[in-house]
């Protein structure tokens, strides 16, 4: 297999690389990477390239779903959406033209019909989750409206966590770590009062967005296949309680102001919608927040230090170190998922497992 060998063009890059991370050429780190275990991490994020990600690792019926959803709303409510620039590699805020709900969700139905299944369940997948994204549209919107969604509103702004410039209580991975908001949306002046030197904030900088809310879809579990050849489903309610990964992705948004911003955890699914906040939910509070943001940051602290002991190596022989570290966890219940049987086949003669 070959090799991350490009650089990996990081629009938030801000200060120099540690030398292991020149080797391997990563920049950041990111809440969807603090979820996957050790072993599944390496070979994703440090043996793949970006451009392998993007290209080789499968997607499915309900990540496609979810950004539809996600897609719709942006349409009907963003001022402001941040992309990807494709000639300068940045990330750049946008103005969004909005649209009606009813031409959004018949834009993001075209667009999702085009999605190609990965096998005969991801294709039954697909067939109803067409007939879900409608519902757990309204139903997030409905969640929004009931946030008091107020202009301006921005979504998909990038991020990046450096825990040298928070207070005290962190201790600090080298490298930064990378997320993208779902929303932000109203503004507040920072300080009412004004400063010691008597002046008032101005500028952009002087202002916090109200409310930042982090949205999860959830679609209805494939059940048992009926006499007549059709696929039965298990429609899904919104959680009891907020997954641990969702909460510690609340966390990084949230330090982005410094914890001077409420976060709104927003789950729909075609049956109804469910908001977590810091009077629901311990872990959105500001201590809590802070709490499930050092876990993490522990995590990539771990990592940094295992890769730095080899880094007087060549970038294959620092891999080849931190693979006879790690249990490759080759049974893990989702960290493998997306992966083309013959990457996965790579990845175990990575680790030497037949």
């Amino acid at each position: 297999m070959e090799l991350n060998n490009e650089i990996l063009q990081d629009p938030l890059k801000e200060k120099t690389l540690p030398l292991f991370a020149e080797k391997l050429k990563i920049s950041h780190f990111s809440p969807t990477q603090f979820a996957l275990p050790d072993s599944a991490w390496l070979f994703k994020y440090v043996c793949l390239t970006q451009q392998q990600r993007r290209e080789l690792l499968d997607s499915n019926s309900a990540m496609e779903a979810g950004k539809r959803v996600g897609e719709v709303l942006q349409r009907i409510h963003a001022e402001t959406i941040y992309k990807l620039n494709p000639l300068t590699k940045k990330v750049a805020p946008t103005t969004n033209e909005k649209i009606s709900l009813d031409n959004a969700i018949e834009e993001q139905i075209e667009i999702f019909k085009e999605y190609q299944p990965v096998d005969d369940k991801d294709s039954d997948k697909k067939i109803k989750y067409l007939e879900e994204v409608p519902q757990i549209v309204t139903n997030a919107n409905a969640g929004l409206t009931e946030l008091g969604i107020a202009s301006p509103i921005t979504c998909e702004r990038q991020v990046s966590i450096d825990a040298n410039k928070l207070d005290d209580f962190f201790s600090s991975p080298s490298l930064s770590t990378v997320g993208r908001i779902d929303f932000d949306f109203g503004q507040m002046r920072i300080g009412e009062n004004p400063t010691s030197t008597g002046v008032v904030p101005s500028g952009p900088d002087a202002f916090l967005p109200q409310k930042i809310v982090e949205l999860k879809t959830k679609y209805s579990r494939l059940g048992k296949v009926k006499k007549d050849g059709s696929r039965s489903f298990l429609v899904s309610s919104s959680p009891a309680t907020p997954s641990f990964n969702h909460l510690v992705q609340c966390a990084v948004y949230a330090a982005h102001w410094n914890f001077k911003v409420p976060v709104y955890l927003l789950y729909s699914t075609a049956k109804d919608f469910q908001i977590f906040d810091s009077t629901n939910c311990h872990h959105l509070t500001i201590e809590g927040m802070k709490k499930n943001l050092q876990i993490m940051f522990r995590t990539f602290m771990r990592r940094e230090k295992l890769l730095s002991q080899y880094q007087d190596y060549t970038r294959e022989e620092i891999i080849e170190h931190a693979v006879q570290m790690i249990d490759p966890n080759f049974d893990h219940p989702f960290a493998w998922n997306g992966l083309p049987p013959q990457l996965l086949q790579e990845a175990k003669e990575l680790w030497k497992v037949n």
